[in-house]
């Protein structure tokens, strides 16, 4: 069976790395890609229970990519990461619906914590019949 469906992005390779490694090390096996615009597209075809996606990146921000998430399916849940922490971005990440916001360099537990606690608190699917 596979587990709850996660995007991760960031335009850093090797933060790219080091998240996808915890989270597969974590037992998920999430898509990834460093590429804001692949992430954008990645969003319209498939449904995520969870995005964690870095802010500033060239083409799309991570706001952006929660802007768009949003939009598709408010039942997903993103966590931003930024080495760019500011009040301003926090409050436009979390006015526009962001589970979370942590600083760089985040703290692996307290990133696979938030990621957790997002998945326990998606809506369960409606069934019809």
């Amino acid at each position: 069976m596979e587990g709850p469906r996660i995007l991760v992005v960031d335009d850093e390779p090797d933060v790219l790395a080091v998240l996808v490694d915890l989270f597969e090390a974590a037992g998920y096996s999430p898509r990834y890609t460093a590429d804001s615009r692949e992430a954008a597209r990645l969003l319209e075809m498939a449904d995520f229970v969870v995005v964690v996606s870095n802010v500033l990146m060239p083409h799309l921000s991570g706001l952006q990519l929660l802007k768009l998430a949003k939009r598709r399916n408010p039942d997903t849940h993103v966590v931003l990461v930024t080495g760019d922490f500011s009040q301003e971005i926090a409050l436009e990440a979390l006015n526009s619906g962001a589970f979370g916001i942590l600083r760089k360099p985040f703290n692996n537990e307290e990133l696979l914590a938030a990621v957790k606690e997002a998945i326990g608190r998606r809506s369960p699917p409606t069934t019809t019949g």
